[in-house]
């Protein structure tokens, strides 16, 4: 939230209260084919509920800081598609390493590809693009292409939030994904920031592999989609 309010353009900012019981940043769809974003953070459902009030009708993609606001969304929505996941966060004196002398930067040129893996559905391309071009990446190549990666969706003043960890089928349960979130945590620690990730709560994988990084769970949050009235 502190990262779409005070440090990225193009969002329109709502408070609720004085001072402030909720906040919620919106970034509209630049075309009729694109997608709205909201991300909410509040302290209670009738601070939710005003906020809604003020959110974007169509196609909207979600970050919801807790899971009580889904009560007071969801009867706003035509479709609604939540997914909870697990926020966790890394302090620096539970870090486990894994080096890896495999490990480059991932390059831009395999955005595409990786956005089709991540997002199937969406038109992911330029996103990756751009987080592979703006923030720590890393990656493990086996004959030239890359078989796993880790990026950063955002790097605030405090924070690195980790994410589009993948390992490609027939390259998994050998550690790859240990060792390329590794490397950005490393980068990411060096840059003075505190590594964050999401991992859904029906992603067993996920959910056991960062713990064993010195990952902790912090609380519940959800992603997801909607189209609201």
């Amino acid at each position: 939230m502190w990262d779409r309010v005070f440090e990225q353009a193009g969002y329109e900012v709502y408070a609720e209260g004085e001072p402030p019981r909720g906040v919620m940043a919106v970034h509209r769809a630049r075309s009729s084919r694109g997608a709205n974003f909201i991300a909410i953070a509040a302290r209670d459902a009738d601070a939710a509920g005003r906020l809604g009030e003020a959110v974007p009708r169509g196609f909207t993609i979600l970050h919801l800081t807790d899971e009580f606001p889904l009560a007071v969304l969801e009867p706003r929505a035509e479709e609604f598609r939540p997914l909870s996941a697990w926020l966790f966060e890394l302090l620096p004196q539970d870090f486990v390493n894994h080096p890896d002398d495999r490990v480059r930067p991932l390059h831009p040129d395999w955005a595409g590809r990786i956005a089709k893996l991540w997002e199937p559905d969406w038109p992911a391309e330029a996103y990756v693009r751009r987080r592979i071009e703006g923030g720590p990446t890393a990656a493990i190549y086996e004959g030239g292409e890359p078989i796993a990666w880790a990026l950063t969706h955002t790097i605030t003043d405090r924070v690195g939030v980790i994410g589009i960890v993948h390992v490609l089928e027939g390259y998994r349960r050998k550690g790859l994904a240990r060792s390329v979130v590794a490397a950005v945590v490393r980068e990411l620690q060096g840059l003075g920031k505190r590594p964050t990730l999401h991992a859904y709560v029906d992603n067993v994988a996920s959910l056991s592999l960062f713990p064993t990084l010195g990952f902790h769970k912090v609380k519940r949050q959800v992603w997801g989609e909607a189209v609201f009235r």
